[in-house]
């Protein structure tokens, strides 16, 4: 064994032995309020969402906000149905009428609205709401509605389609962003504003090209396994990030090498002050005990808990593989909980059944 593997076994066994005292956490899954899932991106950008759908037309609304102080919400409106270049798309809220907007007006302002770094919309045809004024108006009204309904035009058909949107839970989605992001008593904050200044929300730096990667970080990507051996237009599309620490370190989770079909790899590299680098080994569970590893995947930041997650699925639905989630304790990042799922059943994915591997419920305190 190496000196260096034998230092990043030891430093590994380490943080194991810390976070074996830790108790298993919630959060395997992205909270949901009756129908509104809310999640972060790596970045920081939070985002509360519905999916709704009317026979074969569906809807997804969402309510996206960015980690800066003073970025505004945004909602945006995606479906699969083809909207003509003409006609009105309409919202109600307990048959009230909020605002009715012209397609061309809608597709025209699409450039002024500025998507969060790491917002990925789903497919089908999508539309920013007018940001401002206009969307603190709807969104004070679907806090207090019960019902929200679209009506949209239908390419080639003089017939309107409408999908109506349940709007219990959305508050307490809301609810979750503000405090998610440190919004709840500030001026910013979307349920009940208060008089505290807005301030900068837990987040990281995305990362679109490897060149955007420091010399000393790009030497050790470049290094380490295939990493580099990534098209720029892929890597730009795996939310790359850079975490911002404490005297002017940085952790970088990047993409090594090219998806497969399931699961993209992933390193960790700290960056001191001083630009030194090098590459962050985590701990994970195996059938003889605890090993290092340097691949995590489908890794996302969770940046208001300093966490780490990564999510190997052992099949396209995701419903077996392995889970695992670290923090960042100042100079490593430390296994606070694991979880594996071995059969591969083609069921809906539900991470909070899955079997702990770390900590074991019968380790001894």
């Amino acid at each position: 064994m190496t000196l260096r593997l034998f230092s990043a076994v030891t430093a590994t066994l380490l943080a194991l032995g810390i976070a074996g005292s830790a108790q298993a956490q919630p959060g395997r899954t992205a909270p949901l309020f009756d129908t509104w899932l809310v999640d972060c991106a790596s970045t920081g950008a939070c985002f509360s969402s519905s999916f709704t759908r009317n026979q074969s037309v569906w809807v997804d609304l969402r309510i996206v906000r960015d980690w800066r102080a003073d970025a505004q919400p945004l909602l945006r409106l995606t479906t699969n149905t083809v909207l003509p270049q003409t006609g009105t798309l309409r919202f109600d809220v307990d048959g009230t009428t909020i605002e009715s907007l012209p397609i061309e007006q809608l597709r025209e302002i699409q450039a002024a609205v500025t998507s969060p770094p790491g917002f990925r919309p789903l497919g089908g045809e999508g539309f920013w709401y007018p940001t401002g004024a206009v969307t603190s108006t709807l969104l004070t009204a679907l806090q207090t509605g019960q019902e929200l309904t679209v009506h949209m035009p239908r390419e080639g058909s003089a017939e309107t389609v409408s999908v109506s949107i349940p709007l219990q839970g959305l508050k307490s989605g809301l609810l979750w962003l503000d405090n998610r992001q440190n919004r709840t008593g500030t001026a910013s904050a979307i349920v009940s504003p208060g008089s505290e200044p807005p301030v900068n929300a837990p987040h990281a730096l995305p990362i679109l090209a490897p060149e955007e990667l420091p010399a000393e970080v790009s030497a050790i990507w470049h290094a380490n396994r295939l990493c580099s051996s990534i098209d720029p237009t892929i890597f730009a599309n795996l939310n790359a990030v850079r975490v911002p620490l404490e005297d002017g370190a940085s952790l970088y989770i990047v993409p090594c090498g090219a998806p497969t079909a399931y699961n993209s790899p992933y390193v960790a590299i700290y960056a001191g002050k001083d630009g030194a680098a090098r590459q962050v080994h985590v701990a994970r569970m195996s059938e003889s005990g605890p090993i290092a590893t340097d691949l995590i995947y489908n890794a996302r930041w969770v940046p208001a808990d300093r966490q780490l997650i990564s999510y190997f699925k052992g099949s396209g639905v995701g419903e077996c593989g392995l889970w695992n989630r670290w923090v960042w304790n100042g100079t490593g990042l430390v296994l606070l909980e694991e979880a594996s799922r071995k059969t591969c059943d083609n069921t809906e994915p539900d991470l909070s059944n899955w079997s702990n591997t770390w900590p074991l419920k019968n380790a001894s305190k």
